[in-house]
């Protein structure tokens, strides 16, 4: 069974994407802070990352930034979320996440990008 790393500040947001990836056979650790995220990375061994750019308190772009210097965690597929930002914007940041979804976005075009990831 897949793990999947959700890192995201918005609990209904969480509860709604953990519900759904369960029901498709995703083992999920659900994360509303981005502070622990390299211990968590480390016990709960994700094999990838789903990951709000804008965290509370956090951005989610330094986090995003630190898992690729990292040689125990670059190789992790991430996708990054966001409300604020465009696709284009996270590109001319030199984001270069394995995948992007602009929020609101749909259950189904998530499931899509990461089964395409994994």
């Amino acid at each position: 069974m897949n793990r999947i790393l959700v890192v995201d500040d918005d609990p209904d947001l969480l509860e709604v994407v953990q519900l759904i990836l369960e029901e498709n056979n995703y083992r999920v650790f659900p994360l509303m802070t981005g502070r622990p995220i390299f211990k968590i990375i480390e016990e709960f061994k994700p094999d990838l990352i789903l990951m709000d750019i804008k965290l509370d308190g956090m951005d989610g772009r330094a986090i995003f930034k630190e898992i690729r210097t990292r040689e125990t965690t670059a190789h992790l597929p991430v996708i990054l979320t966001s409300g604020g930002f465009t696709e284009d914007y996270v590109m001319r940041e030199s984001l270069h996440s394995s995948d992007y979804l602009e929020k609101p976005f749909e259950m189904a075009v998530m499931l899509k990008k990461i089964e395409k990831l994994l």
